[in-house]
């Protein structure tokens, strides 16, 4: 009889958790540990380039140099095309011998800085961004919060990332090549959120 009482005793308290924030399982996301990092903006795709050939086998630098290539997007949409080309995978990159990474988005990967492109928001909530349009409140720094990292194999990790706009983390698959580690699928970080 005791135990049946403390389920039911925590049932509530989890029911009026997600009550209370008006979206379900965001008290959950908040209880969740995380580990965060960040590091130094950078705004145009030739320093994220040099940063990525410095740091390349930092798997952790290459999450957020990523990610600032797709906050590059915002301000430079052919820059940020660039960047990110730079750090996907040779699948998903074009030959680009006059521009900054000399390589851009093929045709299909550019699919995902379209949609990027639409709406810069979307990666704004994964980088520290809040309230109804995902502002960034250290528009200089590119943070992330990292609910975990899966080890597929010995060259390929799974980075889960929150959003604010979104209930559950999003996974991001990098893969090491030559001891350069890569982006190899980020398709859902493409998507819609929603602001809390």
């Amino acid at each position: 009889m005791r135990l049946s009482m403390a389920v039911l005793l925590v049932l509530a308290c989890m029911l009026t958790a997600c009550e209370s924030t008006g979206r379900s399982g965001s008290s959950i996301k908040d209880s969740i540990k995380t580990r965060s990092i960040e590091r130094e903006r950078l705004h145009d795709a030739a320093a994220i380039k040099a940063a990525y050939d410095k740091a390349g086998d930092d798997a952790d630098d290459v999450i957020l140099l990523f990610l600032n290539a797709c906050l590059l997007v915002e301000e430079d949409k052919e820059a940020g095309n660039r960047a990110i080309a730079y750090l996907s995978r040779k699948n998903d990159q074009w030959e680009d011998k006059d521009g900054p990474t000399g390589v851009k988005l093929s045709q299909m990967a550019g699919e995902g800085w379209k949609r990027i492109s639409a709406d810069p928001a979307i990666i704004r909530s994964y980088c520290g961004g809040e309230g109804a349009d995902f502002k960034m409140s250290e528009p200089e720094v590119v943070k992330l919060s990292i609910k975990d990292t899966q080890k597929i194999n010995a060259d390929s990790y799974k980075f889960f990332l929150w959003s604010k706009g979104k209930d559950n983390a999003s996974p991001v698959t990098i893969r090491r090549d030559g001891g350069h580690w890569y982006i190899d699928e980020w398709s859902t970080l493409q998507g819609g959120v929603t602001p809390g």
